[in-house]
């Protein structure tokens, strides 16, 4: 990844982190003073997004460092760890939601309505949607899990938002025990959420071999390559975010050793020049 990249990425996980916060005090005031459960858990869905941009941030500069004695194939295991451990909050979120939303509905608590709380919750919209927007442009350039968990996330809370608008209109109306019951499928959200940001971060721990598709298209590759008659025996796995790719060419017999040295280098630089490969490894056969 560029470091022009690299620093985007981070930006957008600044501002997450900047807007999520205020966000946060926000939406618990709003809780505080009126008394909804949608804007606590929204409040919630805020501060797991100013830790998801914390750790994010943190991760996205680690990712980027360059390989070191300790680390010979790099950083890239940093955004999927950094991942998990937003997975992890995630869940613990959603179950103090739920407990705070079963409580108030067990106690048929009412809620003030103002039109002060349906702006905090439209700001969180406005907010969101924006990042959605951008996250979701850079990781359609970097395919780094770090923007998919932002976009993800942002996406999520657009129509979470959209939600306790809808149950803001429905306690003015007289059905005030709507709030709290609304606020379950939040905490459904975020605890779903977190569950599909663990399932795609563990795939990139456990070395997980990238789809069969994109397995042909990096033999494909490699067939190209001037002097190569076939590309066969690849495997591929994810360290990190990066594919560490092993196969097999066929050259002519009738070339020297230099020949088909280089060739095999023209291979490994074509491959590792994609941006889902961070290593390649290439084994020379004739025929």
């Amino acid at each position: 990844m560029s470091a022009k990249d690299t620093g985007r990425q981070r930006n957008i996980t600044f501002a997450t982190l900047l807007g999520s916060g205020g966000l946060v005090v926000a939406l618990f005031a709003a809780y505080l003073v009126f008394g909804s459960q949608l804007a606590l858990a929204q409040a919630a869905d805020s501060f797991m997004d100013v830790f998801t941009a914390g750790v994010l941030m943190w991760t996205v500069m680690v990712a980027a460092q360059r390989p070191d004695k300790e680390h010979p194939f790099g950083h890239s295991r940093a955004e999927p760890i950094g991942g998990l451990v937003v997975a992890v909050i995630a869940g613990v979120l959603a179950i103090e939601v739920a407990r705070s939303a079963i409580e108030a509905i067990a106690t048929h608590h009412r809620v003030r309505t103002d039109w002060l709380l349906v702006a905090a919750f439209g700001s969180k919209t406005i907010i969101k949607g924006a990042i959605m927007f951008v996250s979701a442009a850079a990781y359609k350039r970097t395919r780094g899990p770090a923007m998919k968990a932002l976009k993800v996330d942002a996406r999520n809370d657009v129509l979470v938002s959209l939600l306790a608008i809808g149950g803001f209109f429905a306690a003015r109306a007289g059905w005030h025990e709507l709030d709290s019951w609304l606020a379950l499928p939040v905490a459904v959200w975020i605890g779903w959420s977190g569950v599909e940001l663990a399932r795609d971060n563990i795939r990139y721990l456990m070395g997980e071999a990238p789809p069969e598709e994109r397995q042909q298209e990096l033999c494909a590759l490699a067939a190209s390559v001037p002097g190569v008659k076939n590309a066969h025996d690849l495997r591929a796995h994810y360290l990190g975010t990066e594919l560490q790719v092993l196969l097999h060419i066929m050259v002519a017999p009738d070339i020297s050793v230099q020949q088909a040295h280089d060739i095999g280098e023209a291979v490994r630089l074509k491959l590792e020049a994609e941006p889902d490969v961070g290593h390649c490894s290439v084994h020379i056969d004739v025929k």
